[in-house]
């Protein structure tokens, strides 16, 4: 189903600048006067840097509103030890259930918008290697999200690095 709700440019060069120029450690997506997809919050690498992988996800999740739905795009680098130091852009829909049912409607029918590149004449955020839906805190929490998306053995960052 689609919602109308076309998506900025801005969006797509910021993913652009995450995916291909590793700018950004995330993105925090919002609907505009219910209109327009537009990039609410960054954080580059360079910030992110300074700080663990759990601190840089906590910021991810403190710049999303707890009762309204938001997108965002979260550059998850895990360790493998012996396999090396990985990353996987996890695209995370936060659509809280005590959220307002339209807001709720809107972004479950726009998601389609951002992901799916046939959809739209735009190039949509091809490049994703996991959704995670959250619906409340607990599915937020960078522990719940780090097990579903990293692989088993897997470590992140946990200290600055200096």
């Amino acid at each position: 189903m689609s919602s109308g709700v076309g998506v900025s440019n801005q969006v797509l060069q910021t993913y652009e600048d995450m995916k291909l120029g590793r700018k950004y450690a995330y993105i925090v997506f919002a609907i505009q006067n219910s209109t327009e997809i537009i990039v609410e919050k960054t954080m580059t690498t360079e910030e992110a840097s300074k700080l663990s992988t759990p601190e840089v996800y906590e910021s991810f999740k403190s710049s999303i509103p707890k009762d309204e739905a938001r997108y965002g795009v979260f550059d998850l680098e895990y360790d493998l030890g012996q396999n090396g130091v990985r990353s996987k852009l996890i695209f995370i829909v936060w659509n809280p259930s005590e959220g307002k049912i339209r807001s709720k409607m809107i972004y479950a029918s726009s998601k389609k918008a951002l992901r799916d590149r046939n959809y739209v004449l735009i190039v949509g955020l091809d490049g994703i290697h996991q959704e995670v839906q959250c619906n409340d805190l607990d599915e937020l929490a960078f522990e719940s999200v780090f097990e579903v998306v990293a692989p088993k053995g897997a470590t992140f960052k946990t200290a600055k690095e200096e």
